[in-house]
């Protein structure tokens, strides 16, 4: 690909116009859970047909769509861009209106703006970019919705979506601008224990399925110190996280009922089911081990509410390569790396069989669901070039697959 053509596919990017789509998307809200992404699939979908872009709606739920936009040739090879258009609670401690965005100091700050309204805005520029600089190429976005939640959103696509031949994956999620080759999984489970009321003077009598649930807690505690001795050199060691615990109905009454929700953070080769049944074991062992008043007549149950499978590409693979030798032209660090987080690109990565990596604008353990959460306007633009000179660079036919098979869901 000519130097001549890359500078035309540089020259087309416009820093103000991709600050101005990131606030436009940060304006359209999406909290979740509590709102639905409506209005920034509106926002998303007007500018997508305003660069030309053939754009498709697919209904999840009431109010909520995901949008696929397609520009380029369309029997080209496919550069698939990956992102969602919810966003977690605004939350407190916030300087000013989390959804006005708002310029200091050469960063967008708003909610969503790392998180990732700023790479989805990226993601357009560089593909309406690649449209005239390199129209042989098909370019997709594909922005779903439920990403902080559920991922209804990306199953509803791959229910209805065939696999297909694709050049490459690229998920526009916040990695500092680094090129992330893989990713944990993440796994979440819900516990409900129930046991026995009886009146506080008389505790006896009881079962209280809120001393059952410290047991349960002490036992993910203890699950977590352990999973630190499980080490994977790019994606480091499995994790737990309580999130949510509700239980009891009044303070002088024994608790009949307790429920936790879980976070557990999984490896390749890890089944969501096998977790579970170890876990609830291991916390039946010790309710009966507790001495707890009624042990025998507290039950627990247990299920599995999302998985969200990671992924791992060979670093010799050609988009990873491309990727890392873009990012060192742009004074980026060019080392691939791994993630701690989870993202939806491992179902897209399972479900097509395709290389596949994270690379965006803005910090994920530093800015994203924080308050006055920012990402860096000279990073927008960067994000951009990347992703332009990504395309431009892709071989023009199918790509030789020299990565590793996708990691099937954990």
């Amino acid at each position: 690909m000519s130097a001549a053509r890359e500078r035309v596919a540089l020259d087309l990017l416009d820093r103000d116009q991709i600050v101005e789509l990131t606030s436009d998307l940060i304006r359209g809200r999406g909290e979740n859970p509590g709102e639905t992404e409506a209005e920034t699939v509106r926002l998303l979908a007007a500018h997508c047909l305003s660069i030309g872009a053939r754009v498709t709606l697919q209904e999840v739920s009431p109010g909520r769509s995901n949008l696929r936009a397609e520009l380029g040739d369309p029997e080209g090879p496919v550069l698939l861009f990956l992102g969602h258009s919810d966003v977690v609670p605004a939350g407190a401690g916030w300087t000013g209106d989390p959804f006005e965005p708002r310029l200091e100091h050469g960063a967008l700050i708003g909610r969503g703006a790392t998180d990732m309204k700023g790479g989805l805005a990226a993601a357009l520029a560089a593909m309406s970019a690649l449209a005239v600089a390199r129209p042989e190429l098909r370019t997709e976005l594909l922005c779903t919705v439920d990403e902080e939640d559920l991922a209804t959103g990306v199953q509803a696509y791959i229910a209805e979506t065939e696999p297909r031949d694709l050049l490459a994956c690229v998920v526009a999620e916040p990695t500092d601008l680094r090129a992330v080759i893989g990713c944990r999984g993440a796994t979440n489970l819900a516990l409900s224990l129930t046991g026995a009321s009886a009146h506080a003077g008389r505790p006896e009598d009881g079962a209280s399925a809120i001393l059952a649930a410290g047991v349960a807690i002490d036992t993910v505690h203890r699950e977590h110190e352990a999973a630190q001795d499980t080490r994977d050199p790019l994606l480091g060691s499995p994790s737990w996280n309580i999130g949510t615990i509700s239980g009891g109905s009044a303070t002088s009454m024994v608790a009949q009922s307790c429920a936790l929700s879980l976070d557990r953070r999984t490896l390749p080769g890890e089944r969501a089911e096998d977790i579970l049944a170890g876990l609830l074991e291991r916390v039946r062992a010790g309710i009966a081990a507790s001495g707890i008043a009624g042990a025998e007549r507290i039950r627990l149950e247990g299920r599995v509410e999302m998985v969200m499978p990671g992924f791992r590409t060979d670093p010799d693979a050609q988009l990873a390569r491309v990727a890392c030798a873009v990012l060192d032209e742009l004074g980026r660090d060019a080392r691939p790396t791994g993630w701690t987080a989870a993202c939806e690109g491992g179902f897209i990565a399972a479900h097509h069989g395709v290389p596949t990596i994270i690379l965006g604008p803005g910090d994920i353990t530093g800015q994203a669901h924080q308050p006055d959460e920012q990402v860096l306007i000279s990073d927008l633009l960067t994000a951009a070039q990347t992703y332009a000179l990504i395309g431009m660079r892709l071989g023009a036919g199918a790509e030789t697959r020299t990565h590793s098979p996708a990691t099937p869901p954990a």
